[in-house]
């Protein structure tokens, strides 16, 4: 077995072996050089495994990446592992005032200079501007191999400086960083389709027999953020009067991938409409189906798609490129299973009857009931599965209740239901609670019958609680202003949060910080800019999804809160159980508090 290296000076008597077995050129696994194939894997295979060192601190091996913080504090890289710090891209991050700097190889391999410093703006007594005209202080020069290879050691930078004492100094054989420097060579080594210095192109998804008023408000939405974003970044280009497009900031352009045919279809028409025009991500998007299709296709080509409106989304702990509002009808049927806990006797003994209709929602609730119900240590609900085409009745709900005796029902249903409740209504000694779902219901949710409110509980995902008076205000005035029609489908007020989650306002890094690449410093904050898309030329799709990750909770006009994190894929993650009040007006009676899923 090879010795680890352990300090700097075998690291320098090292480098000419470094130099031999890693390629020289960024971005380039074929640019690999080395004598003993039976040494090193193929070029695909370093690019799993160094992506496995990266992103889950395992090695080649499997075995955790070892490693050591604050000099002597062990460590073990799976939780401490790159991605972590340095984000899935690699462009870096900052927590609290500790800064991160790029990992990827097209900033590594490049001197690191400090921001230019801020000029004079003649019509304000205060600095205000960066001032691009001169040369600009140099941090640290390019890292090569052997040097960064120090720097993940012994945490060097290359002019000796130490790095952040919180950076982890890694136990690795030859092999093991080779495969891992190598990695960091490709890291988002150029820049995504669909998006350069001029222009950011977008598209967004129409699947499927959508109903023309649906797709009218949609689309007047997602319109009304491009050219919101394209007249605003205008009127900045022309002030700032300069060319350099670090400066000057991209127009947006939206096209429109409108797929039609039976869904198994729809991923050869995505295929097609990506070959002719590819595009940096997808933006809304509305489907008379499930977004199964949609998913695959951004998972598999790697392009973000950001809100698309379904109740049907894929329900995933690890896919990455799509972030969804919630998980739709599932989610409703996770909270009615948390809730039902709470409600039932613990001593309760009688199962749980789930009936469930044949579509895609009514699945969907009850399996996500079915997961979280098992999760909470239960015995799975006893099924009734209706045949295709058929509608609960009065009648067959009363005889299975009659029957199974459950101590509640999961009534699953659309058509039918009101009536079923009805008849239900006359033999509540049977069963004390009934489950019902706003997404199967829509509007007939307020037409129950009064007589069976009271033992009818409705899973409800919306916001409950009063919208902030200036963001209600700011938002119908703005809605109006686009002349963005709003209705009861609520994908103009869904979407309109996709403007604050694109062009959220962030801080930007000014100066005073330690730069040695790869162990961060000391940061301040001076300025706010506009849009998260302007990232200073880092148009990497991986590094969209790392900005939203460390977004801060969103108002939103549907639902309590919009919240992201590190992989978070689920923006809304609660959902309220509630009933209605009596008389012919009814009104929602919250019965929980916001499920947390």
């Amino acid at each position: 077995m090879k010795s680890i290296i352990s300090n700097a000076t075998s690291v320098l008597k090292r480098g000419v072996m470094l130099s031999a077995v890693l390629f020289l050129t960024a971005g380039a696994v074929s640019g690999w050089s080395y004598e003993s194939p039976a040494e090193l894997p193929s070029p695909a295979e370093i690019q799993r495994l160094g992506e496995r060192m990266y992103r889950d601190g395992l090695l080649p091996s499997g075995e955790p990446m070892q490693a050591v913080i604050r000099d002597d504090v062990k460590v073990s890289s799976d939780a401490f592992s790159c991605v972590s710090c340095h984000l899935r891209s690699g462009i870096g991050s900052m927590e609290g005032q500790v800064l991160t700097p790029p990992t990827n190889g097209a900033k590594l391999y490049k001197p690191y200079y400090q921001y230019p410093p801020m000029a004079p703006d003649p019509n304000k007594s205060q600095k205000s501007m960066m001032d691009f005209s001169g040369p600009k202080p140099i941090y640290r020069p390019a890292y090569n191999d052997v040097t960064l290879a120090k720097a993940l050691i012994d945490g060097i930078d290359p002019v000796g400086r130490p790095l952040n004492g919180v950076m982890p100094r890694y136990y690795l054989e030859d092999r093991d960083m080779a495969i891992l420097i190598a990695y960091l060579k490709t890291l988002s080594a150029e820049v995504s389709p669909g998006a350069d210095a001029k222009t950011i192109r977008f598209a967004t998804v129409i699947a499927g027999n959508v109903p023309a008023d649906q797709r009218t408000e949609m689309l007047a939405i997602l319109d009304s953020v491009i050219k919101n974003h394209n007249r605003k970044t205008k009127r900045y280009n022309r002030r700032v009067n300069n060319q350099d497009s670090v400066i000057n900031y991209p127009q947006m352009t939206l096209s429109r991938w409108e797929l039609t045919g039976p869904p198994q279809t729809w991923r050869a028409q995505l295929e097609e409409y990506y070959r002719k025009e590819p595009v940096f991500a997808l933006l809304g998007g509305l489907s008379e189906g499930d977004w199964q299709p949609m998913h695959e296709f951004s998972e598999q080509n790697r392009i973000p798609c950001l809100l698309p409106i379904t109740d049907l989304p894929v329900v995933s702990d690890t896919d990455w490129y799509t972030l969804y509002f919630n998980k739709g009808a599932y989610q409703e049927g996770e909270a009615s299973a948390r809730h039902l806990a709470q409600k039932l006797d613990p001593d309760e003994k009688r199962a749980i009857l789930q009936i469930v209709e044949d579509s895609p929602r009514a699945r969907a609730l009850a399996n996500g009931f079915q997961v979280a119900w098992k999760e909470l240590g239960y015995a799975l609900p006893v099924n009734i599965d209706l045949p295709a085409g058929r509608k609960i009745s009065g009648e067959t709900l009363r005889t299975l209740v009659g029957q199974k005796q459950p101590a509640a029902v999961l009534l699953w249903t659309a058509s039918g239901t009101l009536p079923a409740l009805e008849a239900l209504a006359g033999h509540t000694g049977d069963t004390k609670m009934v489950y019902v779902s706003t997404t199967l219901l829509q509007q007939d949710m307020k037409a129950i019958p009064e007589k069976a409110r009271g033992f009818t509980y409705i899973s409800y995902p919306y916001r409950l609680t009063d919208m902030p008076g200036f963001t209600l205000n700011y938002a119908r005035t703005a809605l109006k202003k686009d002349n963005v029609p709003v209705s009861s489908s609520r994908i103009s007020t869904r979407l309109y949060s996709l403007n604050n989650v694109l062009l959220e306002p962030f801080q930007v890094v000014k100066r005073n910080f330690n730069p040695g690449g790869l162990g961060g410093g000391r940061v301040t904050i001076e300025e706010m800019s506009e849009s998260l898309m302007h990232v200073r030329r880092n148009y990497y799709r991986d590094y969209l999804f790392d900005v939203i990750g460390m977004l801060a909770d969103k108002d939103s006009l549907d639902y309590e809160r919009l919240s992201f994190g590190p992989g978070q894929r689920y923006a809304s993650k609660g959902c309220y159980i509630v009933q209605l009040s009596s008389g012919p007006k009814p009104e929602l009676i919250r019965k929980s508090d916001w499920v947390i899923h």
